[in-house]
């Protein structure tokens, strides 16, 4: 039961961080993560006994995955009237595909600075070379490196039901969340910015940008 109930906190806990920026500054304080831990616990409590059974973890997942279904219907649902024409689900794509663009620009730039060493402006085959040879180095360092870490970062988990009784307490709760929090506070400042919680690709190193085509 451990790791379900872990599994579904984490994402419950987790999932609040956006709503949790109480003053829309586009930072969640250790207040405001946990001002939002505290509603979401009590929206879950269903029957009011300062616990939650895994049937109360599992509604609350649901009504996230709910939740997030809604708000890609309204992202989509442009003029607001309850119903997704083709040409918005046309649009919607379209934006995607430019996101999708506009990374693979950054990373065409990011190669360029990085691998262009004639300063010609693009990447001959040796520099293109050059770059998928620096690419499988970093893979084959972080294979070597995460190499028995799956088992090491389970042992080194906090327990949500700490005490084994198939119940997640409000202090299980809470300590759940204080440990969510400072692993996703990459920097330890007490505040967590836009994609701070990527902990690992903070601890690797971002990777070597992907030749250019």
């Amino acid at each position: 039961m451990y790791k379900p109930l872990l599994l579904l906190a984490a994402t419950a806990l987790i999932a609040a961080t956006p709503a949790a920026d109480l003053d829309g500054n586009g930072e969640v304080t250790r207040a405001e993560f946990k001002a939002a831990g505290d509603a979401r616990f009590a929206a879950a409590d269903a029957n009011f006994d300062g616990q939650l059974t895994p049937d109360e973890m599992r509604t609350l997942r649901e009504n996230d995955r709910t939740e997030q279904a809604r708000k890609r219907f309204l992202s989509m649902d442009t003029n607001g009237d309850g119903a997704v024409t083709e040409a918005e689900m046309q649009a919607a794509r379209e934006q995607m595909k430019e996101r999708r663009s506009d990374r693979k620009d950054k990373r065409h730039e990011m190669a360029l600075e990085r691998f262009d060493s004639d300063e010609d402006g693009s990447l001959s085959e040796a520099e293109r070379a050059e770059a998928r040879e620096a690419m499988k180095a970093v893979r084959d360092q972080r294979k070597a490196k995460a190499k028995g870490q799956p088992k090491k970062r389970r042992a080194e988990r906090p327990r949500l039901d700490a005490d084994g009784d198939g119940l997640v307490s409000r202090a299980e709760y809470d300590a759940m969340g204080e440990a969510l929090f400072s692993r996703m506070d990459a920097n330890n400042d007490g505040v967590l910015t836009k994609g701070e919680g990527r902990k690992a690709r903070k601890r690797n190193g971002p990777p070597p940008p992907p030749p250019g085509q």
